[in-house]
Parts: structure tokens; C-alpha cells; sequence
């Protein structure tokens, strides 16, 4: 193998692992279980991915892995979706509960003063 495709082959593999890294920490930020009724303790906000320059086409023996990365992000994503649905619907759920604590009229009328 010629010193630039190992230097391309190094670059792809050190890009497929910060995103396999990325992937397994908003897996790992996800409730366990059904969507609706856990909880995610995550309080720290998601890294972002810069991808980087000058990769070059992916190499064809790293095809395999990509794909697999691939589909594996597809599943996260579907999972953070569900999720950040039933948080939305448990928001609206406590905002209809604040909301009819708030009275739309006085309560109280001072008829002495």
C-alpha cells in the first residue's frame, strides 16, 4: 500500500471512529426502555461533528463498516425522535395543568373597601 492510500485509509478510519464515539454517546443519552415513559438524565449537550476536508472517496475495504455506521445512526436518530416526542407531549401535559391554575378572572372581590 502506497504511503498517501494508508494516509487515506488512517483519515477515513479516524473519521469512522469519532462517529462511531458520536453514535454510541447519543445512544448511550437515550432512555433505556419505552420512549413514553422513561427519562433521560443527559445533561450534557450533544457534540457536533465537523467533517473533515480532504478525505478523498471512501476506501472500498472500509465500505462495509460505513454502511454499518450508517444504519446504526439511522436507528439512533429514529430512537431520539421518539423521544423528543414524548417530551413534547409530556410539555404539553404540564402546561395544560399550569395553565388551569392560573384563573382567568379575579378570584377574591373586596366588598367591604
Amino acid at each position: 500500500m502506497s504511503p498517501r492510500t494508508e494516509r487515506t485509509h488512517a483519515a477515513w478510519r479516524a473519521a469512522l471512529d469519532e462517529l462511531e464515539a458520536l453514535v454510541a454517546e447519543a445512544d448511550a443519552s437515550l432512555p433505556a426502555g419505552d420512549a413514553d415513559t422513561a427519562t433521560s438524565t443527559a445533561a450534557t449537550p450533544p457534540r457536533r461533528w465537523t467533517p473533515p476536508t480532504g478525505l478523498g472517496p471512501l476506501p472500498q475495504d472500509l465500505a462495509t463498516r460505513a454502511s454499518s455506521l450508517a444504519e446504526r445512526q439511522r436507528g439512533v436518530i429514529g430512537r431520539l425522535e421518539a423521544a423528543r416526542a414524548a417530551v413534547l407531549q409530556h410539555l404539553g401535559a404540564v402546561r395544560t395543568v399550569e395553565a388551569s391554575h392560573e384563573p382567568s378572572r379575579p378570584v377574591y372581590l373586596d366588598a367591604t373597601g
